[in-house]
């Protein structure tokens, strides 16, 4: 089943893919940490206005994944900024994401680089489950 991305189904959908993979419950045995994920509106892709969500991470798993409110982009540990169409190249593979905030294509505006880097490897298998979702781009 497709959803739009970054939508609540979108984001269950990847909720229930964290929580089945074993590569993220390996990698992210040790991390603890709330992000909100937050899209750019850009309407030559179809996306008419900014879509954020938010997904609450437990050693390994994933305790909550729903669409991001205003109180969740103040109390988590983590918010990342992107163009929907950087996030459609990390989401397919084209783009690293670690390259794309080195080079400012993605923005972490709240968190810090150096505190995200010993879970560098959770982080890849969090998106990569991401990738695995049918996703609709409009």
């Amino acid at each position: 089943m497709s959803a739009a991305v970054f939508s609540d189904a979108w984001v269950s959908a990847w909720a229930a893919e964290i929580n089945g993979s074993g590569a993220f419950r390996a990698a992210g045995a040790r991390w603890e940490s709330a992000f909100v994920f937050e899209m750019e509106a850009d309407p030559a892709l179809g996306i008419a206005a900014r879509r954020s969500v938010f997904v609450d991470l437990s050693h390994g798993e994933c305790r909550a994944g729903r669409a991001a409110t205003p109180e969740d982009a103040e109390r988590a540990a983590y918010v990342l900024r992107a163009p929907a169409a950087v996030w459609k190249q990390v989401l397919t593979g084209e783009l690293e994401p670690v390259g794309a905030l080195m080079i400012g294509l993605m923005d972490l505006s709240r968190g810090s680089l150096a505190s995200l880097a010993p879970h560098v490897s959770a982080a890849k298998e969090l998106l990569a489950a991401a990738s695995r979702l049918e996703a609709d781009w409009d």
